[in-house]
């Protein structure tokens, strides 16, 4: 094949990789980008910004109507379920001086008969209109970013809201969280497709959607306009040009709820919660440390018993009533697990509670959340573990204060740090959480403390869930921009407006340069110092087919892996990756770097001393 036509199927290739017609990409690019500049020369009246600032007011509105509606619903189903059939009733929110309601005014066993309820209901709603809607929704919304463009069907929000206030309300340990994200934005993506938005445009509004629901249901504007750029990736990564239109969303969701609402603060807390005494650190970074263990065994638990309940010989409408009933048979011994349990944290926040009562919910809270939402059930995961990690605060707190009474700790302070730290670990949203916990309290008085324990958490949290199937709550986070499919072609835009303008920087060694090594065939100097991007294909047999990219490389120096072209796909090297025929795998190397690299590549694989000592001796 002659070079230009080996350049051409190159582009082709990596072009269908992408979902994206090469031929047309940068002849397309240039007229939009001439296009863009002529609308900004005549001084459009409504340049793109202003519209997104429009319709993310619009979705802010959606937003905070979506969580009063959904508020209502859940209300109605527990006042019919939980508290009128089951006969309990947790401990309201926003007081701190509560009765606590550590009995059932009637027969224990219709705790289990409004829990199973709650799940066959919702199931089969679910199942039958909506199987998207199952799970937290929170994760969904993040799918619909990263994999389907933005789109969400638009029977998904009233099956979600119906089917999450039942099993809530009958019950089920899970929150408010994910329901009222998934609401919003599905609501925002019919917005969005009526008012005819798509590509980027269209995602930004899913982000501004997520902010605005949420927000208005916990009262946490900055925090959840910061959650909903950060909940998209595992790693330290924002989606930072939505931050925008997710603070203005989640500020009119704000003002909205609140007009009809109030301004209170979720939770009442003690007066003069503060940070004073600066050896008291050392027990917030153990707490830090604490929680991200917790976080990290939750995702484990949590998939763990989904993969269990998929592998029931059931129909999925059916499973979340398998899943209510042993929530109600573990609710019959212990009726303070049932529900999301905000109440209880109050009751911490009090010291109204035994060890024992913190302990039992601390252990119990993480598994009966799984058995109500991974066995199909419809619910978020936030309520939950925020209230198991404000468990961990008061019970280490107490423990501690009591060991080392000169730390001078503070159990409600305690709680209120495990809460964020906990989450913040599970989630791998350390900032956002840092600051939508400090206003669901109503203070800033903690944030010296609770931003040790985050970042602790979510650094522990990393590095024990380190190769793990299932690292955070969140299964539909990428970590990082990378590998979103939705910056690949961001990344393929940008190479072909390189090539177009003749300009490359020998200081940026990115993705977009993989376009330039594949149009031109041949090794392409990035650096003064010899560094060159380069290709070369995996043959059959050769010594790097069947190893991973780390045992590969550590027998290389100066070489940095970028990409693997396997197919349709182009994928992100990672040390665990395993190097298969027939890849193209993309580098930055040396000059006497390369030449090994393609020895490794192209030679048969040789025997390896192992088997040369197992061969028979010669005969001859």
């Amino acid at each position: 094949m002659a070079p230009r036509a080996k350049t051409k199927h190159r582009l082709v290739k990596l072009g269908y990789a992408f979902a994206i017609r090469p031929k047309c990409l940068s002849e397309r690019y240039t007229l939009g980008r001439r296009e863009a500049m002529s609308r900004s020369a005549n001084g459009s009246l409504f340049p793109p910004t202003y519209r997104l600032v429009g319709v993310c007011l619009l979705v802010g509105i959606l937003g905070g109507f979506a969580a009063l509606i959904f508020d209502f619903l859940v209300e109605l189903a527990q006042s019919q379920l939980l508290n009128g059939l089951a006969g309990y009733m947790p401990p309201p929110v926003g007081t701190l001086t509560a009765t606590l309601p550590l009995t059932v005014d009637g027969s224990l066993w219709w705790i289990p008969v409004s829990t199973t309820l709650g799940g066959l209901i919702g199931g089969i709603l679910v199942y039958r209109l909506a199987p998207e809607a199952e799970g937290h929704g929170t994760d969904a919304a993040v799918a619909a970013y990263h994999q389907k463009g933005g789109v969400v069907r638009r029977r998904v929000p009233p099956v979600k809201a119906v089917a999450s206030a039942i099993t809530i309300g009958s019950g089920g340990v899970a929150g408010r969280e994910g329901p009222t994200a998934q609401i919003a934005v599905g609501l925002g993506a019919a917005a969005a497709e009526w008012l005819g938005f798509r590509g980027q445009e269209r995602r930004i509004i899913l982000l501004a959607s997520m902010a605005g629901g949420l927000a208005a249901v916990f009262r946490a504007p900055l925090g959840m306009a910061i959650f909903a750029v950060e909940i998209l990736y595992s790693d330290m990564v924002f989606e930072s040009e939505a931050l925008i239109y997710t603070v203005i969303s989640a500020v009119t969701a704000y003002a909205l709820h609140g007009f009809f609402v109030g301004w209170s603060p979720i939770f009442a807390t003690p007066e003069g919660l503060a940070f004073h005494s600066p050896s008291s650190l050392v027990a917030y970074a153990v707490l830090g440390v604490l929680s991200g263990l917790l976080g990290a065994g939750l995702p484990t638990l949590f998939y763990g018993l989904r993969d269990l309940f998929r592998k029931l010989p059931l129909p999925s409408q059916f499973k979340p009533a398998v899943g209510g009933l042993g929530l109600g048979l573990i609710g019959m011994a212990f009726p303070p697990l049932l529900g999301t349990g905000y109440g209880w944290i109050e009751a911490a926040l009090a010291e109204k509670l035994s060890l024992v009562t913190i302990t039992l919910i601390l252990l119990l809270k993480p598994p009966a959340m799984s058995l109500t939402i991974a066995s199909g059930g419809s619910g978020g995961v936030f309520g939950p573990t925020i209230v198991a990690g404000g468990m961990l605060g008061a019970l280490f707190g107490q423990l501690a204060g009591e060991l080392f009474p000169f730390l001078e700790l503070n159990v409600p302070s305690m709680v209120l740090v495990g809460m964020a730290a906990t989450f913040a670990g599970a989630a791998r949203t350390p900032i956002s959480t840092l600051i939508m916990v400090a206003e669901m309290t109503g203070g800033y008085g903690l944030i010296v403390p609770s931003m040790l324990a985050n970042i602790l958490s979510f650094l522990i949290q990393r590095s024990v869930t380190a190769g793990a199937r299932y690292p955070t709550l969140y299964v539909s986070q990428v970590h990082r921009r990378e590998d979103s499919p939705v910056h690949k072609g961001v990344f393929v835009r940008r190479a072909l407006r390189m090539i177009e303008d003749r300009q490359i920087d020998a200081a940026d060694v990115s993705l977009p340069r993989l376009v330039s090594l594949l149009q031109y065939g041949e090794p392409v100097e990035v650096s003064m110092g010899g560094g060159m991007l380069v290709q070369v294909l995996v043959r059959p047999g050769s010594e790097l087919a069947g190893t991973t990219v780390a045992e590969s490389f550590a027998k290389l120096e100066d070489v940095t892996a970028l990409a693997l072209i396997r197919g349709p796909q182009m994928l992100v090297p990672r040390g665990p990756t395993v190097i298969k025929e027939n890849d193209q795998l993309i580098a930055v190397a040396s000059r006497p770097a390369y030449r090994r690299l393609q020895e490794l590549a192209d030679a048969a694989r040789m025997p390896s001393a192992d088997s040369e000592a197992r061969r028979p001796p010669d005969q001859t």
